[in-house]
Formats: structure tokens, C-alpha cells, sequence
């Protein structure tokens, strides 16, 4: 570890900084570059591809148009045996045969445009997608760079605090993003899937109506329907994931009694809420905190500690606000935990304490084997002068 600070150091490892953004940014701006060109490329192709179904569909119409009048005929063969020598009928026969091949072909390869046109679109949106954060990160490096090319006449003042607060900005971060990676991950596997497929069974339900197959058409439309209400219940999911609206609209309290009876429903545990001292809107940044803090403990002990009682406690007092979580669990070993918390390895504990340090408050776990967890915390509110 370094006991000095030396500033000339400093200044040459910030000017090596500028440069090492500076490079950044150019790389930024050629993958900007690449992805654009690549848009315009798959926009093009997908141009093609439109004009091809579309030529395919007419295809397709002009077949089955043939085909009903070949089945006509068919038809009249069968019912005038007599009349038609078998060469006549054997001519007939075989055209049946040819347009029902070469339709089903058409369709086939209709089905497959469809298919390579949907994965064009969606290729189409992960890259403009691309675009849009290679254009921020560009804008975040310029600020940056005029950040670390200001004046560095203060800059001693500040070497006290900045490995504290880099480590801190890094915890941040990292918590940050794998919020994002997990919010990703849940609208890709879920509602970006259902809105695929709705707009495919979209179109099947355009060809279905164009060809006057009524029947097939209502149940694909009952389809559509089942599929665009799971997937809305699934994007509201999300949504109350991120932040319950109960929250910001009735606050604190009334928020942990909705999460208290929708753990009980899934899970049956028993969990019991007291709330002392008179009931207050508080900061929304403490309030959110608060109550992921009961969140995240109430999920340990219904995941991990195996425990049939929670009991959770809210105290409100003018200078401070509090929230214990306590379970009749299996429990754990407090110095192995401490550990674990140490080295951040335990995300949804070290998660807990990252937020109330945040806000200036503690936090605090007591547990032993086969005794229970205890999981408390304390924030102090400002005074109102």
C-alpha cells in the first residue's frame, strides 16, 4: 500500500488517463461507425426480404386460386365417371396433385420469410440498441475528459477520500448493473419473447382473414389474446419488481403489508408486522431502502433459513427510523458471514448493508446456529428546523 501521495505521480497518471479515454472514444466512435453501416445493411436486406413475401403471398393466392378450380374440376370428373376417358382423368389427376405440391412448397417458404424477417427485426433493434449506448458512452468519456482536463489545483484536498469513494462508486456500479442484467434477462426470456410471437400470430391472423378462414382465425386470435394478457401480467411483474407503486403512493408501511401478504399466499410462512411510534412519509430514497431491506430478509428466511415465523417491526421516531427482521430459522455462523460480507460475495446481505451506508445510517445481523437470524437497521432522519 502507498503511505505517500505523491502529485507530480497523480498528474502523470491522469494525463495518462485522458489519453487511455481519449483512445476509448475513438474505438466508440468506429463501433458507432460499424453498427450503423451494419443497420443499413440489414435495412436493406430486410427491404428485399418484404418484397420477396410479398411476391411469395401473391404466389401463394394465385396457387390456391388454381388449386379450387383444379378441385372443381376434380370434382366434375369424379361425378361424370363415364364421361371421361381415363387419360382425361389421369390429366386431372396429376395437375391436383402438382399445385397441392408446389402450394404446400409456397407456404413452406412463406413460413420460413416470416421467420427470417422477424429475426432481421429484432437484429435490427439490438443494434440500434447498440448504437444508443455506444452514443452515451461516447458522451459520458467526453465528460469525463473535460473533468480530468480542468483544473487539478484542488485535487490534493481530495486524495484523502478517493479510494473510499472509488471502492464505494465501484459497489455501486456493480450492483447497479446486475439490477440491469437481471431486468434484462427477465423481459428477454419473458414479454420480448410474447411480443415476437404476437406479432407473428399478427400475421397469421392477416392471412387467415384475407382467405376468409373464419373458423381458423377465431382461434388464433383467442391465442393472440391468452398471449398478449400473459405477457401484461408478466411486464406489470417487472414493473412492481423494480419499484411497488403501492410505495410511492402509500408509503412504507402500507408496501411491507402488501410484499407480507403476497409472501404468504406463495408460501404459506407465517409473518407477523408490528409498527411502533405514529406513521410518516418518509425521504423516498429511505423508504425504497427500507423496504428492500425487509425484502431481501424476508426472502433468506423463506429461501434459506427454513423458518415457519417471521416477525417484522417498523419504529418511527422524530429522529430516526428503524426496520428489524427476525426468524426462527436454522440460522448461521456469524464469522463465516462476516467474511462472506467482507469479500462481497454475499450479494442480497451485502446488498442490505451497501444501501443503508448509503443513506448514513447501520446495520446489523445477529444469528447462531439453530437459534434464528436477527437482521436490524437504523437510519437517522434530518431534523425539521
Amino acid at each position: 500500500m502507498l503511505t505517500e501521495l505523491d502529485p507530480k505521480r497523480i498528474e502523470e497518471i491522469l494525463f495518462h488517463a485522458v489519453g487511455v479515454l481519449a483512445d476509448s472514444k475513438k474505438q466508440m466512435f468506429e463501433i458507432v461507425e460499424l453498427a450503423q453501416r451494419e443497420f443499413d445493411r440489414i435495412s436493406m436486406a430486410l427491404a428485399e426480404l418484404k418484397q420477396e413475401i410479398n411476391a411469395t403471398i401473391e404466389e401463394v393466392e394465385r396457387l390456391e386460386h388454381d388449386f379450387r378450380l383444379v378441385r372443381i374440376r376434380l370434382a366434375e370428373v369424379s361425378r361424370n365417371f363415364t364421361r371421361y376417358g381415363e387419360a382425361a382423368r389421369e390429366v386431372v389427376y396429376r395437375q391436383a396433385d402438382r399445385l397441392r405440391e408446389a402450394l404446400a412448397a409456397v407456404r413452406e417458404r412463406e413460413k420460413n420469410l416470416q421467420r427470417q424477417r422477424m429475426q432481421q427485426e429484432q437484429a435490427l433493434v439490438q443494434i440500434s440498441q447498440l448504437v444508443a449506448k455506444a452514443e452515451q458512452s461516447v458522451s459520458q468519456v467526453d465528460i469525463a475528459l473535460e473533468f480530468l482536463k480542468g483544473n487539478l489545483e484542488e485535487l490534493n484536498e481530495q486524495l484523502a477520500n478517493i479510494s473510499m469513494r472509488y471502492q464505494l462508486g465501484q459497489r455501486i456500479i456493480k450492483m447497479q448493473e446486475d439490477e440491469r442484467k437481471r431486468v434484462a434477462r427477465e423481459i428477454h426470456d419473458g414479454p420480448a419473447q410474447d411480443l415476437a410471437n404476437v406479432v407473428l400470430k399478427a400475421e397469421i391472423c392477416e392471412r387467415l382473414f384475407d382467405v376468409d378462414r373464419m373458423d381458423e382465425l377465431r382461434l388464433e386470435l383467442q391465442e393472440l389474446k391468452s398471449t398478449v394478457k400473459f405477457s401484461l401480467d408478466e411486464i406489470r411483474k417487472i414493473i412492481h419488481n423494480l419499484r411497488p407503486m403501492v410505495l410511492d403512493d402509500l408509503g412504507l408501511v402500507p408496501a411491507v403489508k402488501r410484499l407480507i401478504e403476497e409472501v404468504q399466499e406463495q408460501s404459506g410462512l407465517e409473518i407477523g408486522l408490528s409498527v411502533l411510534g405514529p406513521e410518516s412519509r418518509l425521504d423516498p430514497a429511505v423508504e425504497i431502502a427500507l423496504f428492500r431491506i425487509v425484502q431481501e430478509a424476508i426472502n433468506n428466511s423463506r429461501k434459506h433459513a427454513n423458518a415457519s415465523l417471521v416477525q417484522v417491526k417498523l419504529e418511527f421516531l422524530p429522529e430516526k427510523v428503524s426496520a428489524v427482521v427476525e426468524d426462527n430459522g436454522v440460522g448461521f455462523d456469524k464469522d463465516t458471514l462476516n467474511q462472506r460480507l467482507a469479500g462481497g460475495d454475499h450479494f442480497g446481505l451485502y446488498g442490505m448493508r451497501e444501501r443503508i451506508e448509503l443513506l448514513g445510517g447501520t446495520f446489523r445481523i445477529r444469528s447462531k446456529k439453530g437459534s434464528g437470524t436477527r437482521v436490524s437497521v437504523t437510519i437517522r432522519l434530518p431534523q425539521k428546523g
